[in-house]
């Protein structure tokens, strides 16, 4: 890593002048697929102001050693460029963060020199992503907004890590899922496995589900969701005692990872505990940090961040519940598998707000999609025209 310390001679705005080819690549391809594609110039505006956001982030909002992983990401696409590390060995390698770097190292950027480099990496994909969901009209109104405007989103998705490849690559699988497009959604499921296998054994079950059902034509049914909860169920006790010792090895690992102290950390007792906490968990991870467990002042913004968004997620539920229960039912499968198993094993609220804001959007992209969720408060319809008509004959 010191051999890269060299930027840090040029001081706060000489490192920030390094990145402007970054900048200008990210803010070519807003200016080209908006024409393109005719997408709204308030659409445009927002996906600019994206493009400062790496600028203000590391060093400014916080110190680059918050997130420490971002230094992992930034020396191995360095080391994949100047030839010390092979792709074919790295991408081979089972590390997780060599696998995530190579995805990096192949993007059309210059060499990233300074840990806030991949945070245009990142942004670049968030782009590409939305005009993605423009063209193939996976966009309503409301989710557009969200996916432009939620907060932890913008953040995590101008930062140097791997959580928006995972996102842009579960996205597309579930996209090709919709379109019964089985080789491009399988191709884009193998690189998740790479970069983060758990996530691999959320949505690769899932997106076998959209094809078995064909969930965006026809739904899964509030009754093939529940037997499928109550398999998961059993599957969940009759797994229980190879489960727990992972389930709590990862605990562990996760929350020292984090800065936590291995004595800190509750462990699952036992199977009662282990099948409460599986049941329970989902619903803690969602929402938490709780405002009363806040205990610094991102914190305390990342809780009330946490109940702005559990309420729309709410109101798009309530709407979908009322238009398509059977589209939705599967969905709701999704986040309780997805809030689950993150739930069982993350503790830490940063991690958490982390790991979840993915699932969030997914949830509210296609529950929008299939359900046609345009608004948050629609309007009531107007009476029929025969009720009008009454009226207006008295």
């Amino acid at each position: 890593m010191s051999e890269l310390n060299w930027i840090y001679t040029y001081g706060f705005f000489g490192i920030r002048l390094f990145e402007l080819p970054s900048l200008f690549i990210c803010l070519l391809l807003i200016l080209v697929c908006g024409y393109k594609f005719k997408v709204s110039s308030n659409y445009q505006i927002v996906l600019v102001l994206h493009c400062f956001l790496p600028f203000f982030l590391n060093d400014v909002l916080f110190s680059v050693s918050y997130m420490p992983d971002q230094l992992k990401y930034w020396e191995g696409v360095n080391n994949l460029r100047s030839g010390k590390w092979g792709f074919i060995e790295s991408l081979t390698s089972g590390k997780n963060t060599v696998q995530a770097s190579v995805f990096f190292a192949l993007m059309p950027f210059p060499t990233p020199v300074s840990p806030i480099s991949l945070g245009f990496y990142n942004t670049f994909i968030y782009i590409v992503l939305f005009f993605i969901l423009y063209v193939k009209k996976i966009f309503t109104k409301l989710s557009s907004w969200f996916y432009l405007l939620f907060p932890s989103m913008a953040l995590y998705t101008a930062l140097s890590l791997r959580e928006t490849l995972i996102f842009f690559f579960m996205t597309l699988a579930i996209i090709f899922a919709r379109e019964s497009k089985v080789l491009k959604s399988a191709v884009c499921i193998i690189p998740i496995y790479l970069i983060k296998f758990q996530n691999f054994y959320i949505v690769g079950p899932i997106v076998l589900l959209y094809f078995i059902f064909n969930v965006a034509k026809k739904g899964m049914g509030l009754t093939k969701a529940l037997v499928i909860g109550a398999i998961s169920l059993v599957g969940l006790l009759l797994s229980a005692p190879i489960a727990i010792p992972l389930v709590n090895k990862f605990r562990v690992a996760m929350f020292v990872e984090d800065g936590g102290d291995r004595d800190d950390i509750e462990l699952i007792s036992g199977v009662g505990d282990f099948v409460y906490q599986g049941l329970t968990s989902g619903f803690y991870f969602l929402s938490k940090p709780l405002p009363w467990e806040a205990s610094s002042a991102l914190q305390l913004i990342q809780s009330l961040e946490n109940a702005f968004v559990l309420g729309i997620l709410f109101l798009i539920t309530r709407q979908a519940w009322k238009k398509s229960l059977d589209k939705l039912a599967f969905w709701l499968l999704f986040m309780a598998l997805a809030m689950s198993v993150y739930g069982l094993v993350v503790a830490n609220y940063g991690t958490a707000v982390r790991y979840r804001y993915a699932f969030v959007v997914i949830y509210v992209l296609f529950v929008c999609a299939d359900c046609d969720i345009e608004k948050l408060f629609p309007r009531k319809k107007k009476a029929s025209s025969k009720q009008a008509m009454k009226h207006n004959s008295r």
